[in-house]
């Protein structure tokens, strides 16, 4: 599900029964996928969810990069960030204004293996030594551990590791699901490819401004609907489901 943004001056107080939530314009597939001025997602169709839910009305934000994001959020002009972990707002400034929501999901990443070399891989320290597939620009717990073998984004990535270029990637798992049943260049390499285990875990949660603690407990309550009744789950099979399936 896609949302459209207008590139329209608006005033930037809302009405009290609304709360705007912050959209970036840069991608984080699947979570949020930014295209052409248009925003779709797991992350985009979880808060539109949420939205159905709650008796004040959620409204997205017109995109913004990165960190005029958050400045938006410090400053009260925007209330809502979906959805990051609470390791990821370490800034001072940040953590004074931030409460935040129960878990909505944990973000996984895993190792993968080119098919038939896999190796134990127990803690990151077994990592010693290896050549690990990454994504350039992108921080990796355990980083310390292992020589970084870096592509240019995932699918690059993944083409690498199935070629043995590496003798392990590192990847999120709901990624790792969206390329292959979205991406028919990536689904061919599926067979050369071997999923292992969990290397680390982030919980996401909803980021909510001080100014609005009334809403915080609607907010999860929310959360729990949305997790409850099974739409979280088929919010999560849309993107991760294969094309045509």
């Amino acid at each position: 599900m896609r949302v459209v943004f207008l590139l329209l001056a608006f005033p930037l107080t809302v009405q009290a029964s609304t709360l705007r939530y912050a959209v970036t314009n840069e991608s984080w597939e699947p979570y949020w996928i930014f295209r052409d001025g248009e925003v779709s997602g797991i992350l985009s169709d979880v808060m539109q969810a949420l939205d159905a839910q709650m008796d004040a009305t959620l409204v997205a934000d017109t995109p913004q990069p990165p960190l005029r994001a958050q400045k938006y959020f410090r400053e009260g002009l925007v209330q809502l960030e979906c959805c990051v972990d609470i390791a990821w707002r370490t800034d001072p400034e940040q953590i004074k204004v931030s409460l935040w929501s129960d878990t909505l999901l944990s973000a996984e990443e895993v190792m993968i293996f080119p098919r038939g070399r896999q190796f134990s891989f127990t803690k990151l320290q077994d990592l010693q030594g290896r050549t690990i597939s990454t994504v350039r620009g992108y921080g990796y717990t355990g980083s310390q551990y292992f020589a970084r073998v870096d592509s240019p984004n995932s699918t690059s990535q993944l083409n690498s590791l199935a070629l043995g270029r590496a003798e392990a990637g590192i990847i999120d798992r709901l990624e790792l699901a969206y390329l292959l049943a979205g991406h028919p260049e990536i689904r061919g390499h599926a067979a050369r490819i071997k999923q292992g285990p969990v290397v680390n875990r982030s919980e996401l949660r909803i980021r909510l401004h001080k100014s609005r603690a009334d809403m915080l407990k609607p907010l999860n309550a929310a959360i729990a609907r949305i997790r409850e009744n099974g739409t979280l789950a088929k919010i999560l099979k849309r993107y991760t489901r294969p094309v045509g399936a």
